[in-house]
């Protein structure tokens, strides 16, 4: 079952067309992952679901609706996004971090209700950031300030999160980390995960759907066995790889690449 649909997307800047005539379907409950070159509009295609950049033409659906239609706060509700590199204003603890998470559900009153503070709990806990609740976000490392911002992503309760290069600039250990939280969270609540990644072999380890960009245009998706090939690699990178399987058979691994 598809959760996101695209129907002839364009979406320009300064009217120049990052994504032109996309037509494309994410599934529901599984991890997607997008690749391809610098510039090649994966940010842009995230942004344009999150409602961030307003598309020139086309439609997108989420379980049917278009997202043109509903307000912001329903929005929220749905999608949760990460953006690469989000900015902490200075002296924000992580438990106030997290805490914003539940703002698309408070009344117009505000505060906090006793469920918001279970979910915020909850959320820290799956993150493994507890410990840190009364730290500020910028003492901590990479890693764990990453895990802090998907805490908050959680705390929304959203059926689908948009991460864009959530493993940036975190070394390898750090990187892994991440991307098994997100594993995690996608087995354990089935929920939606799609991320814009560069590292090609992570992609394919932990995907269970990818989709690879170039100029804006969809060149392949489907799952990494099907669609992570040497001709596809070619098609957007413009490289030579070598690839085998992994130890178990399950996904693709480029071993060494030239052009």
């Amino acid at each position: 079952m598809e959760q996101i649909e695209i129907q002839n997307l364009y979406v320009s800047y300064d009217q120049h067309d990052i994504i032109s005539g996309m037509n494309l379907s994410i599934p529901q409950g599984k991890i997607t992952m997008i690749i391809g070159p610098n510039g090649c509009g994966k940010s842009t295609l995230l942004k344009s679901i999150a409602r961030i950049l307003k598309p020139r033409k086309g439609n997108i659906y989420i379980k049917g609706k278009d997202i043109r239609k509903q307000n912001s706060k329903d929005m929220a509700r749905h999608v949760a996004v990460l953006p690469q590199n989000p900015k902490t204003p200075d002296g924000l603890l992580v438990k106030e971090l997290v805490a914003y998470g539940r703002f698309p559900h408070q009344n117009t009153l505000g505060g906090l209700s006793a469920h918001d503070i279970e979910v915020i709990q909850w959320a820290m806990e799956e993150t493994s950031v507890t410990e840190y609740a009364d730290r500020t976000v910028d003492s901590l490392s990479g890693g764990q300030r990453q895990r802090a911002w998907i805490a908050m992503a959680l705390a929304q309760e959203t059926e689908i999160l948009l991460l864009d290069e959530p493993t940036t600039y975190l070394d390898m250990s750090h990187q892994l980390e991440i991307l098994l939280l997100l594993q995690k969270l996608n087995r354990k609540e089935g929920r939606s995960i799609v991320i814009v990644l560069h590292e090609l072999n992570n992609a394919c380890r932990f995907s269970d759907y990818i989709i690879g960009m170039k100029n804006g245009k969809i060149i392949f998706s489907g799952s990494p066995k099907e669609v992570i090939t040497e001709d596809n690699l070619y098609k957007i990178y413009g490289i030579n790889a070598k690839l085998a399987m992994d130890k178990e058979k399950q996904y693709p691994i480029c071993v060494e690449y030239d052009f």
